[in-house]
C-alpha cells in the first residue's frame, strides 16, 4: 500500500473537488440560493438536475476522452474548466444560465471522476484495490462534513447572496486541488476503457442485469433527492438555522465515511443481496422520518441511517456485477448499470422539486422515496433467494 500512496491521495483529493464540492455541497447553499433568487423549488431542482443531466452526458464520452488524452492532462483540464463554470455560476441571478454553468461542471466531474478511477483500476495491484477505493470514496464523506460547518459560517458573516461566497471557495479549492492532485499521477501512462458497443445490449435481456440495474435505479432517484433536499427540508420543516442543520449534513457525511467499508464486510459474511436489504432499511427509515412532524431529535437517526449506508451501494453494485457476469462482460454490464443510475439521478431533483410545489411540503416527496427503497427492500430479498448464475 506504500508504494502506492501518491495515487490514492491522488485521487482522494480529486473525488473530494470534483464530487464532493462540485456536487454534495450544492444540497448545502440551496436554501440560501432558493431565497435569494427568488426561485420555486422546481426551478433549484432543475439546476440539481442541470448538473446530473452533465454528469450522464459526461459517461458517454469519458471513453473517447480517455484514450485520447494523457490522464494527467485530462483531469488537470475537466477540474480547472469545472471550476471556471462553478465561478460562473455566482455571476448570474438566472436560473436557466446558472443551471446551463452547473450542467458544463457536472460534465467535467464525471470526467475527472470516472478517469481517476479507471487509473486506479489500472495502476492498484488487485490484493489491495478494494481497499485503496475504499479509503478514496470516502472522500466524498469528508467533503460533506466540510461543508456542513463551512457554509453557515460564511453566511454568518455574509448576509447577502451568501451562497455566491460559498460556492466560490468551493471553487477556488477545487482549482487548487487541480494541481495538487497531479503529484500523484504518472505522466507516462496510457489507458482505455471498454467501449460500450451496441452488443452489449443484449444483456437488457438477461434477468441478472435487471436485478443489479432496477435497485442501483432506484438508489440513484432516492439518493439524488436526499442529498439535494435535506437541509431544505430540515429549515422548512423545523425552522432551524442553517448552522444546526448544517451539523446534520456534517453527521451524514462522517457516517458516509465507513459506509462502505462496514457493508462491505457485511456482503463478505452474507452475501451482497443481503446486505442490499439492511442498507435499504436503514434508506427507508431515513426518508420515512422526513415524511412526518416529529421531533426534530429524530433528524439526527434519519441523518445516521442515511449516512451509514450511502456510499455502500455503488460498491456493492460493483461487486454483484463481478459474482453475476465473467470478468470479460463485468466492465460492460456496470457502465450500463451505471448509466440507469445516472439517468434516474438526473430525473429526481426536478421531479422532487415539481412535487413539493404542488403540496408545499416536503412529506411527499420523502414519503415518494420511502415506497420506493420498501420496494428496494421486498426485491432485495426476493433476490437473495436464488441461486445466483454467471453469465
Amino acid at each position: 500500500m506504500k508504494l502506492y500512496i501518491k495515487q490514492i491521495l491522488s485521487a482522494f483529493l480529486i473525488l473530494f473537488s470534483c464530487l464532493g464540492f462540485g456536487r454534495f455541497a450544492f444540497g448545502m447553499i440551496l436554501p440560501n440560493l432558493q431565497t435569494s433568487l427568488e426561485l420555486s423549488t422546481t426551478q433549484v431542482g432543475f439546476i440539481g438536475t442541470a448538473n446530473f443531466i452533465g454528469y450522464f452526458i459526461g459517461i458517454l464520452f469519458v471513453n473517447i476522452l480517455y484514450s485520447r488524452y494523457p490522464t494527467h492532462r485530462l483531469i488537470l483540464s475537466a477540474m480547472s474548466l469545472q471550476a471556471i463554470f462553478m465561478m460562473a455560476m455566482i455571476t448570474s441571478s438566472n436560473y436557466l444560465i446558472i443551471s446551463m454553468f452547473y450542467c458544463m461542471a457536472g460534465f467535467l466531474a464525471s470526467i475527472s471522476n470516472i478517469s481517476i478511477m479507471a487509473y486506479l483500476s489500472n495502476e492498484i495491484p488487485k490484493n489491495i484495490r478494494g481497499k485503496a477505493i475504499g479509503i478514496v470514496v470516502s472522500a466524498s464523506g469528508l467533503s460533506i462534513v466540510i461543508s456542513g460547518q463551512l457554509v453557515p459560517l460564511v453566511e454568518e458573516f455574509i448576509q447577502l447572496n451568501a451562497w455566491r461566497s460559498s460556492w466560490f471557495i468551493f471553487s477556488i479549492v477545487i482549482l487548487i486541488l487541480a494541481f495538487i492532485s497531479q503529484i500523484g499521477i504518472k505522466k507516462d501512462t496510457s489507458h482505455h476503457m471498454s467501449e460500450l458497443k451496441s452488443k452489449t445490449f443484449e444483456y437488457f435481456y438477461i434477468s441478472s442485469f435487471w436485478k443489479i440495474g432496477i435497485l442501483y435505479m432506484i438508489f440513484g432517484f432516492t439518493y439524488a433527492i436526499y442529498v439535494t433536499y435535506f437541509v431544505s427540508a430540515v429549515i422548512t420543516k423545523y425552522d432551524v438555522s442553517s448552522s444546526i442543520s448544517g451539523n446534520f449534513w456534517t453527521l451524514v457525511g462522517f457516517m458516509s465515511i465507513f459506509s462502505g467499508l462496514i457493508f462491505g464486510i457485511i456482503a463478505d459474511k452474507t452475501t451482497a443481496y443481503k446486505a442490499l436489504i439492511l442498507v435499504f432499511i436503514l434508506q427507508t427509515v431515513s426518508n420515512f422520518i422526513l415524511v412526518f412532524d416529529l421531533n426534530y431529535l429524530a433528524i439526527w437517526i434519519s441523518a445516521i441511517c442515511f449516512g451509514i449506508s450511502v456510499w455502500s451501494v455503488p460498491s456493492l453494485i460493483t461487486l454483484l456485477t463481478s459474482i453475476h457476469f465473467d470478468v470479460k462482460k463485468n466492465a460492460q454490464v456496470l457502465s450500463l448499470v451505471t448509466l440507469l443510475f445516472a439517468l434516474c439521478q438526473t430525473i429526481a431533483p426536478v421531479g422532487a422539486g415539481y412535487i413539493y410545489d404542488l403540496n408545499k411540503n416536503y412529506d411527499v416527496v420523502f414519503l415518494v422515496s420511502s415506497i420506493l427503497t420498501l420496494f428496494a427492500i421486498i426485491l432485495s430479498i426476493i433476490f437473495s433467494k436464488h441461486i445466483i448464475k454467471e453469465h
